[in-house]
């Protein structure tokens, strides 16, 4: 059945869970007999999982390519962390101007409870068949190793949504050193950045784009 009149909605207003991806999967696939116009993709989220994020991104593509329909993309009001890497799936990138976006960094909290612990008189045993198992435990005093590879993890992550947005966005490896100060090392900036560096294709609301024609909404 042909839908050319009409749009898919997918709107992520919420942290990408693997629930989430479920969701619009159920979703989609109640739907593969219809070919829309065009896919948009609604984001005004904080991010999440960097793993669920990509299984969201495959769905969308995947349903998009097997229709031969574009996907467009649009930031609202916050998108930041992994909610920007799914912002560049799409033929194109429109974000609010006035939008709170960036902070490509992880962050990882660590709570020292061994004071908590004593006063208490809790008295621990750690039983584990490897050292590797004893990492980031809060009874004891953070060490250099725990710090290590917590760093190492999350750089690995940064290093992983910063690809996917500079694939996603075939951006000009030559001026990689340059998004990656203002930008991807950069924590909130403004969005009039990501137009100056390629990364969104301009600034517009979904309603400016839909031009009276019909939604419906997926998820």
């Amino acid at each position: 059945m042909n839908f050319r009149n009409r749009i898919f909605k997918i709107k992520i207003s919420s942290i990408i869970t693997p629930q989430l991806v479920e969701k619009v999967a159920d979703s989609l696939d109640k739907w593969t007999i219809y070919k829309p116009e065009f896919i948009a993709l609604i984001i005004n989220s904080l991010g999440g999982s960097l793993i669920q994020t990509q299984n969201l991104a495959i769905l969308i593509k995947k349903y998009s390519q097997i229709h031969k329909i574009p996907i467009y993309c649009f930031g609202e009001d916050i998108v930041i962390k992994s909610a920007l890497g799914l912002l560049t799936i799409g033929d194109k990138a429109y974000v609010n101007p006035y939008a709170i976006v960036g902070n490509m960094g992880y962050a990882q909290p660590y709570f020292d409870l061994r004071k908590l612990a004593s006063n208490w008189y809790i008295h621990q045993k750690h039983i584990a068949t490897n050292d590797n198992m004893k990492l980031l435990n809060p009874l004891n005093e953070l060490s250099n190793q725990d710090k290590e590879w917590v760093e190492q993890q999350m750089k690995n992550q940064e290093a992983e949504l910063i690809n996917m947005i500079e694939i996603n966005r075939k951006l000009d490896k030559s001026t990689f050193d340059d998004r990656l100060k203002d930008i991807y090392h950069n924590g909130i900036i403004q969005p009039n950045v990501l137009l100056k560096h390629g990364i969104i294709d301009g600034y517009a609301g979904f309603d400016a784009m839909i031009q009276g024609k019909k939604v419906r909404k997926l998820v």
